[in-house]
């Protein structure tokens, strides 16, 4: 009898054993740099416009979440995003990861991204959650979701915002060169280079001649934040490199009577 209580005994032990194996098993386990590693994959690709690399770190069902977007599902959807994302100039792709941590076949990572245009400078900066997945025995992107880290601006400013009126009084003769230069220099920088600073930018045409025969072309920065860079020659250089910038810019400033704008900082009131 007693024989048989040890051996219950040691089956009990070696039991309740196995199930403390597997439940640490279960938890939890960090790999964050095989994770960082993964990543490094990711931003070489970037950097070398390589879209098929691109994409091949992306399972097959995988899914892509983007901030103000529909969902992108597929890895040829993925394919045709990056491509696009690449020809909008972005030049490289930073990850700095907080934490990887692999639950059986499941990997959750949380981290910052930068993205970076011509001369590096930041396009974009924000904040994401990535689910890896083990996919042919490499860990690869199942689920990504990120957000902008940027506060989107006002639509419109409110009261006690400050907005700024820059009067732009156009020669007769320079309609045409002054609009293309709005609608096909310094409208693509912006979209591109200075997206959040061109969300704050209208501009109204005029529907008349003033009497010294210019038009007036009025830029809204509405409103305006402190914040923002909103130098044009900052904006096409990011695009354009300094010499085509700077024969841009000489552009806008021929259009101009006397060669100048006139800026006015004005306070948004309740009525």
């Amino acid at each position: 009898m007693k024989k048989k209580t040890n051996i219950l005994i040691s089956i009990v032990g070696i039991f309740l054993f196995m199930l403390m194996f597997n439940s640490c098993n279960n938890g939890p386990v960090d790999i964050t740099d095989q994770i960082m590693e993964s990543n490094k994959v990711f931003m070489s690709a970037v950097s070398n416009g390589d879209t098929n690399t691109l994409t091949n770190q992306y399972t097959s069902d995988a899914k892509l979440f983007p901030a103000n977007s529909n969902v992108i599902e597929g890895q040829h959807s993925i394919d045709e995003f990056w491509a696009a994302t690449l020809k909008m100039g972005i030049k490289k792709v930073l990850f700095e990861t907080g934490k990887a941590e692999k639950f059986g076949n499941i990997a959750i990572e949380e981290g910052k991204y930068t993205l970076l245009v011509k001369d590096d400078h930041i396009a974009d900066q924000g904040k994401y959650i990535v689910t890896w997945k083990k996919e042919d025995g490499k860990w690869k992107v199942f689920r990504d979701i990120w957000n902008v880290s940027t506060p989107a601006p006002q639509q419109r400013a409110s009261f006690n915002d400050t907005v700024l009126i820059v009067l732009n009084h156009v020669k007769a003769d320079k309609i045409s060169q002054f609009e293309n230069f709005n609608k096909n220099y310094l409208a693509p920088a912006g979209v591109e280079f200075a997206p959040q600073v061109k969300k704050t930018v209208r501009m109204q045409k005029p529907v008349g001649q003033n009497k010294d025969g210019t038009y007036t072309y009025i830029y809204f920065m509405d409103p305006f934040v402190g914040t923002y860079n909103y130098s044009i020659l900052h904006i096409l250089t990011a695009k354009y490199g300094k010499e085509k910038a700077q024969e841009y810019f000489n552009q806008y400033i021929d259009c101009l009577k006397d060669e100048k704008s006139e800026p006015f900082t004005a306070i948004e009131t309740d009525w």
